[in-house]
């Protein structure tokens, strides 16, 4: 596999898996807010979804550094012409 290639993978994979846990996460937040302050939820446990962001954090910080280390093997993989 040609290194410009690798890098451009590592970009998407990094990508994905910053977006994806992300936008779980301000859909969880989004659900918790409505499940608690709607009236005929007062049996439910909306805080009980806010278990599930420690979670997601960890995938996201791996995905930021593998897009991270995307750029810079694609700056490496550049001529210098």
């Amino acid at each position: 596999m040609n290194v410009a290639e690798g890098a451009r993978r590592m970009q998407y994979a990094g990508r994905w898996m910053v977006f994806i846990p992300l936008t779980a996460s301000i859909l969880f937040l989004g659900l918790t807010a409505v499940l608690v302050y709607l009236p005929a939820g007062e049996h439910l446990h909306g805080f009980a979804l806010l278990e599930f962001i420690p979670l997601f954090l960890p995938i996201a910080a791996v995905g930021a550094l593998l897009w991270l280390a995307g750029w810079i093997v694609e700056g490496f993989a550049k001529d210098s012409n």
